[in-house]
């Protein structure tokens, strides 16, 4: 297959990552992927770098002249082009109108990365229903969601952006935290993500000033734009001597390891979190709360625990109950690891998603 990813703008957090691990998976299966982004999308050099085929084509608006340099492409490419997997809504909503154009339309298969609720209007209708052959989203919550705007179920599948096994696995706590910088005798809570508000830092921060123990510590690993903030938050609440700031890490497969609870208290629109599911593949007892799609890899009491959004009483005390209890962190952990093994490996990502294209192309090519 000669799959082609567009995206309008995904901004830096899990959806360009998701297209680039997922695009490198295709080709190591034999398919061929083009992505077709602007310039200014964080994905056009995330996916350059990893060394994918990129073309710059302005996408980031629903335009006459973005749609007429996008048919263009599409016309000139499509005896080789198979499938089209838009991630935005203004590129999917041009593919779809570049489609009622050409005389043989591609088939165009949209994921949704967001738990945000669709627009329910008779243009979204329209889009999801009839110019999609199939919705993908990263979360079974999401997926129920399409059914709000009549979109059949049979006619969208929940595909969570699987972890590698082989870069995130367990490994020896000691050396980790050697390694991270990580002192050895404290009880270290982690959280890996971008700093951006609704990733719920702030919650956790208020969570941890309401445990009284200074030797349970946490590292915040990531950067963003809501970095001052935190630093100021940290301050404010007398934590400078048990909060690390981290900052980007280009290897966090190295520092979950070394926790003792990962957590990912986000209250933001999303899939099913990439540090969730690294923190699981890492053997490493977990905390999150239902945001998104969370709840598909995080089964509370089973694989993790699981909490309400913006709850800092109930991080506290879920941080509390695992550290008390080093037996439970343990079955958790390996529960979580094992879940993760049979259900949520990027192996099965790309199986799944080898599948939706198939089947989008096959009922394409028999109309």
């Amino acid at each position: 297959m000669h799959i082609v990813h567009t995206e309008a703008d995904g901004g830096k957090g899990g959806q360009p990552l998701r297209i680039i691990n997922e695009s490198l998976g295709m080709i190591q299966r034999g398919h061929q992927v083009t992505i077709l982004c602007p310039e200014s999308a964080p994905l056009h050099a995330l996916a350059q770098n990893a060394g994918l085929t990129v073309v710059t084509l302005p996408l980031r608006r629903k335009n006459v002249p973005n749609l007429l340099a996008l048919r263009r492409w599409l016309q000139a490419n499509r005896q080789t082009v198979d499938v089209v997997n838009s991630h935005n809504s203004a590129d999917t909503w041009l593919v779809a109108l570049a489609n009622l154009t050409l005389s043989r339309p591609v088939p165009l298969v949209r994921t949704r990365h967001a738990s945000g609720l669709p627009r329910n209007n008779a243009g979204s209708r329209w889009l999801f229903r009839t110019a999609c052959a199939h919705i993908v989203t990263t979360g079974e919550a999401l997926r129920h969601q399409m059914t709000a705007i009549g979109v059949p179920l049979e006619q969208t599948t929940s595909v969570p952006s699987g972890v590698d096994p082989a870069r995130f696995h367990p490994a020896d706590k000691q050396a980790a935290r050697q390694q991270c910088g990580l002192s050895a005798d404290d009880f270290w809570l982690g959280v890996v993500s971008h700093l951006r508000p609704n990733k719920g830092h702030g919650v956790l921060l208020e969570a941890l000033a309401q445990i009284p123990d200074p030797t349970i510590k946490l590292a915040i690993v990531g950067e963003g734009p809501h970095r001052t903030a935190l630093e100021q938050e940290i301050v404010r609440l007398g934590l400078t001597d048990r909060v690390l700031m981290a900052g980007h890490q280009a290897a966090p497969e190295k520092w979950f390891p070394a926790f003792d609870i990962a957590l990912s208290p986000s209250h933001d629109m999303e899939g099913v979190p990439q540090g969730v599911l690294q923190s699981l593949a890492s053997r490493i007892a977990t905390i999150a709360t239902d945001a998104g799609g969370t709840a598909d890899a995080v089964i509370d009491r089973q694989t993790g625990l699981l909490v309400g959004q913006r709850d800092a009483g109930a991080l506290r005390d879920a941080i509390v109950t695992l550290h008390k209890d080093a037996a439970l962190r343990d079955q958790l952990a390996q529960q979580g690891y094992d879940y993760l093994l049979a259900h949520l490996t990027r192996d099965c990502m790309l199986s799944a998603m080898e599948k939706v294209f198939s089947d989008a192309i096959q009922r394409n090519s028999s109309r």
